[in-house]
């Protein structure tokens, strides 16, 4: 999936450390070690990076057109085919407290994303019921990967939008049922605008919930009386609903996601 973005010397020292389909994470740090993660382990190679490897890197990813995508530097990130996304680290080009883009990138984050068919099985239960539902955990933890598994669930059953931000969840690749459709690469706020006018789902599912940002979006959902499945950055209910305390009455289960034994792992699901 991602040999072409690295490069050949780039891939055959990813894969000296793990094989190809392990890989979730490729860290690139201009006069550092490379690192490659998988969901249970970090390993760092003996390769130095170097500033034309992260240049080379940028090149293609952003077929050698900086200018082109410049709205998502402005987010510090690249999307890439296949879902891919690419972090992006280096000297901030800022206006009247707004990031224009970045310069002299010196690190890349490359998240590779995985279909885990069956990891969202065994919430089924709470699938079947009609409460909302937010997928909770740290950074790295899996969120995702589960909510693209309980979105392939869904599809079979049920009229199924994903509103894919960054371009994460969704994949030409990845299984999903006959009743999906697909928002991507737009805000949430004006994807959900025009989709509960037009598409007329029975469920919402999306990635990334910001509190202050879109707390309006929920809201417009729960008036709509479509069901939502989101995903936050939190490590419980309590440490998310203190940071949104007017999403707390919106959804009716957590599902807090843990690293042991792996990331992505359910380590518990509780009613709200």
């Amino acid at each position: 999936m991602f040999r072409e973005l690295l490069g050949e010397k780039l891939y055959s020292e990813t894969v000296l450390l793990m094989s190809e389909p392990e890989v979730t994470e490729i860290r690139l740090r201009a006069g550092r070690n490379m690192s490659v993660r998988n969901a249970s382990m970090r390993k760092i190679s003996s390769y130095v990076v170097g500033r034309e490897d992260v240049s080379a890197v940028m090149r293609r990813a952003t077929r050698s057109s900086l200018y082109a995508c410049q709205e998502e530097l402005k987010a510090g990130y690249l999307s890439y085919s296949g879902g891919i996304r690419i972090g992006i680290g280096g000297e901030g080009v800022t206006e009247s407290d707004k990031v224009l883009t970045y310069k002299n990138i010196s690190s890349l984050n490359i998240r590779v994303p995985h279909e885990v068919k069956g990891c969202a099985d065994s919430l089924k239960s709470i699938l079947s019921s009609s409460g909302n539902i937010i997928v909770l955990s740290p950074p790295y933890g899996g969120k995702t990967t589960l909510i693209r598994d309980i979105s392939r669930i869904l599809s079979y059953v049920m009229d199924t939008l994903i509103i894919d931000e960054r371009e994460e969840i969704c994949s030409d690749s990845y299984d999903f049922g006959p009743l999906l459709d697909i928002i991507s690469n737009t805000p949430k706020h004006l994807a959900v605008e025009g989709a509960i006018r037009s598409m007329n789902p029975e469920v919402i599912v999306m990635d990334e919930l910001y509190p202050v940002r879109d707390g309006a979006v929920v809201g417009e959902i729960m008036r709509s009386g479509i069901r939502l499945v989101a995903s936050a950055h939190a490590t419980n209910p309590e440490d998310f609903f203190c940071k949104a305390p007017l999403l707390r009455d919106c959804f009716a289960y957590a599902v807090v996601l843990g690293y042991k034994p792996r990331a992505g792992s359910i380590k518990s699901v509780l009613r709200l």
